[in-house]
């Protein structure tokens, strides 16, 4: 497997599971609903309102489809940090870049063609929404990202 290949499906594991972690923490304390529902949220996407019914199948179905999300992520950002070497080189800035990318991607193109339910953002949940796409979803992912494409060996 090559170093594009291996970094990016690392990038996307580490970055999906802090967003995930994050997002399960955060939200349910800020808002008062079980954790459950986060991953609910993601499944309610492809099932409408129909996610908040299904239990834990559901949160399921959610978790999957946000690693997947998260691993094509990691596999375009270590494929672009193999093109351009300043942005391994600017691991931080890249990855701040590329969290910030993908939060406005995920919530102004995917979410309103999905058949997602999700809350109507405030300045609040907008403000700690960018700031886990930053620092905990795109900086880690490049910083393990950059890891692997300059791995000697």
């Amino acid at each position: 497997m090559n170093a594009v290949l291996k970094g990016g499906i690392a990038a996307g594991l580490v970055g999906g599971a802090l967003d995930l972690l994050a997002a399960s923490v955060i939200y349910p304390l800020m808002e008062g609903f079980p954790a459950i529902r986060v991953p609910q949220s993601i499944a309610s996407g492809v099932m409408g309102a129909a996610a908040y019914e299904g239990g834990v199948a559901t949160a399921l179905l959610g978790t999957g489809l946000h690693f997947l999300i998260a691993l094509f992520a990691g596999l375009a950002l270590a494929a672009g940090m193999s093109l351009y070497e300043p942005l391994r080189r600017m691991a931080f800035a890249t990855g701040a870049v590329f969290g910030a990318a993908m939060y406005v991607f995920m919530n102004y193109v995917v979410v309103p063609v999905s058949r997602a339910v999700v809350g109507e953002p405030d300045a609040t949940r907008i403000a700690i929404g960018v700031l886990i796409h930053l620092f905990l979803f795109g900086v880690p992912m490049a910083y393990v990202a950059r890891r692997f494409l300059t791995a000697k060996g």
